[in-house]
């Protein structure tokens, strides 16, 4: 009589439990770096579509719009805030190029949200250093460095910036960065090389 064996061997078993930890413990490491890497791309991903905006506002709007990237003090880089739709002067209704929104200053209340949107970044990322562009502007004891997208008055070119350069951001580790180019003409791009390339 022929006995028919059914199911598995302990050692036939073990060799695949032990054939899944291997690749679950490969698997592992490259998984936390997936999720690193779409954070941070989310984050930078998230700036440049805000800088895309303004500079579109700015022409259609025909108004120079400005973000204000918090640099100081240090654990205040997690956010920035820029210039959605001019400001209007309150005794003509209508936007003028002398008026502005700005920051607060410590205590102040903020202006208007669906005109002037403060961002914070997500999961965590934060500006780097160094700064990410020359033009300087305190308001209380807090530091911005600004970026202004002209709308084509003045003698500047429609969407043009008023500097053109390079934002980094980093992630809580601190140990990798995404990087968000602004160019002389205002297009604006996002990479993981700090070449732009």
């Amino acid at each position: 009589m022929v006995r028919i064996r059914s199911g598995f061997t302990l050692i036939e078993l073990a060799v695949v439990i032990a054939i899944i930890i291997i690749l679950t413990g490969a698997g592992v490491p490259s998984f936390g770096r997936a999720v690193t890497t779409s954070r941070m791309q989310a984050a930078a991903y998230q700036l440049a579509g805000d800088l895309k905006m303004m500079r579109e506002n700015a022409i259609l709007y025909q108004a120079n719009l400005t973000m204000y990237l918090c640099t100081d003090p240090a654990g205040q880089r997690t956010f920035y805030c820029f210039e959605l739709l001019p400001k209007l002067d309150s005794a003509t209704g209508l936007p003028s190029t002398a008026l502005h929104y700005n920051p607060p200053a410590d205590g102040v209340t903020w202006p208007d949200p669906s005109r002037f949107v403060r961002r914070s970044f997500p999961y965590a990322v934060k500006l780097a250093l160094p700064k990410p562009f020359a033009a300087v502007q305190s308001f209380g004891t807090w530091e911005y460095h600004q970026l202004t997208f002209y709308s084509g008055s003045g003698g500047n070119f429609r969407g043009s910036p008023s500097e053109s350069g390079m934002i980094t951001l980093v992630d809580q580790t601190g140990t990798r960065n995404w990087y968000v180019f602004v160019d002389g003409v205002g297009r604006v791009r996002v990479s993981a090389n700090p070449s732009g390339s």
